[in-house]
């Protein structure tokens, strides 16, 4: 298998087409019996056979991906949809193919990074802030992002009196660096009527320029695939 090379702004494919989603599903099947104490092994219905087919075209800068509307190897991922969909799982198997290619993507919960702005020094008692989260609201950050559970994190942190949604800073702060070659992704909940309500309008009006849109379990009578034992 020959060495990915780290460049954003080529559509070629790096690796074996087969290869690339046989080593997905290899993970998220790990994945499955893993979370699942051997319980359940990883299920392919519709919607989880066609975010695999996606995100595997994604990870291997597959051309054909671009064929789906509005989607772009040069935007984030986004995965939303109901609980239990399969959204962390299908993004933690992402991190660990790219990992195969040689490529590190980080991973994070939103929880986390209002934590990093809360952080107390132990010698001064000052709290971080902002060069709490510097890093991953950097404009021109060389590493792409999973920022898991957008919508699960507290949305309005105190500041010498001010209320500062945390998740909304870093959001806005890593649009402006799409031209850098700024990837993020992002799991959540959260509809777009929710993000709108909860992080404001620009943010929302953001996700299409920023991010493909992938839905899972999106029915109210949606699989839990958390319930699925096999």
């Amino acid at each position: 298998m020959e060495q990915v090379q780290q460049d954003r702004t080529s559509l070629k494919r790096n690796f074996d087409e087969i290869t690339v989603r046989k080593n997905l599903l290899t993970i998220l099947n790990t994945l499955s019996l893993k979370n699942s104490r051997h319980k359940r092994s990883f299920v392919l219905d519709n919607e989880t056979t066609k975010a695999v087919e996606l995100i595997s075209q994604y990870a291997n800068n597959e051309i054909e991906f671009e064929k789906t509307k509005n989607f772009s190897l040069n935007k984030g991922i986004w995965i939303c949809g109901n609980f239990g969909s399969g959204k962390t799982q299908l993004l933690i198997a992402y991190k660990e193919l790219k990992k195969l290619m040689n490529v590190n993507v980080g991973f994070q919960t939103c929880a986390d990074m209002n934590m990093k702005f809360l952080k107390k020094d132990e010698f001064n008692n000052s709290i971080a802030r902002f060069d709490g989260i510097k890093t991953f609201m950097n404009k021109f950050d060389t590493v792409e992002r999973i920022f898991d559970d957008l919508g699960e994190e507290e949305t309005n942190i105190m500041d010498f009196g001010n209320k500062v949604c945390i998740m909304a800073h870093i959001l806005s702060e890593r649009y402006k660096g799409l031209n850098n070659g700024v990837k993020t992704h992002i799991t959540t909940n959260l509809s777009m009527e929710q993000i709108s309500n909860t992080y404001g309008g620009r943010i929302e009006s953001r996700i299409s320029e920023m991010f493909n849109v992938i839905t899972l379990g999106s029915k109210a009578d949606s699989t839990d695939y958390r319930k699925v034992t096999k």
